[in-house]
């Protein structure tokens, strides 16, 4: 979570804008111009393997930012991963040469960089275990379940294909594993959204 007085004076020197819901706010091949951090609302990021499918990677919610994105300024490299919006979201950008400047100038923002660096870190190992040991059924319900404490609703507003692609597989596979799930009365399905029970 960013310190109060750093996010005090990223209001006072940068534009906040509110985003609405499914924007891309950075995408693949593109170089950084500006450095997210939001301030409500939250933010998926995904990657891309060779053949287009995308995987979501981690998301990003309110006092947090995207540490690709700061890392892709500091290396002065084109963005690997996708971040879009998940509902109306509020964002001051910061620009690329501000994060240099804070680095050496303050503290507080380079232990923020850390943290964030080890936090999603820690993130993607439990992707990875969940991708190598867990059932899908069990993959399905660990998305639903953080979509709706991010969301902070029991009413998840998703499809099969939306799921299909943020777990890298195919739709039938998780149209399976969610009609199993109904029948443990973990959830009931709707066209174009879930209700987690």
């Amino acid at each position: 979570m960013i310190p109060q007085s750093l996010l005090n004076r990223f209001k006072k020197e940068n534009e906040i804008l509110v985003i609405e819901a499914g924007e891309i706010i950075l995408d693949f091949h593109k170089y950084i111009k500006n450095i997210p951090i939001i301030i409500s609302g939250s933010v998926k990021v995904v990657a891309e393997d060779d053949d287009g499918n995308e995987t979501t990677l981690y998301h990003i919610k309110p006092g947090e930012s995207c540490i690709m994105s700061i890392m892709g300024v500091l290396n002065n490299t084109e963005s690997v991963v996708k971040a879009i919006t998940l509902e109306k979201t509020e964002i001051i950008f910061i620009k690329p040469s501000e994060v240099y400047k804070l680095i050496t100038e303050d503290k507080s923002w380079f232990e923020f960089i850390m943290n964030l660096y080890q936090t999603r870190f820690e993130e993607l190992l439990r992707t990875v275990s969940r991708i190598n040991f867990k059932s899908m059924e069990e993959r399905i319900m660990d998305l639903l379940l953080q979509r709706s404490k991010i969301l902070n609703t029991k009413v998840v507003e998703i499809t099969h294909q939306q799921i299909a692609a943020e777990l890298g597989t195919a739709r039938e596979v998780v149209s399976r594993g969610m009609k199993t799930l109904e029948k443990k009365n973990m959830l009931k399905i709707f066209r174009g959204k879930v209700v987690i029970k």
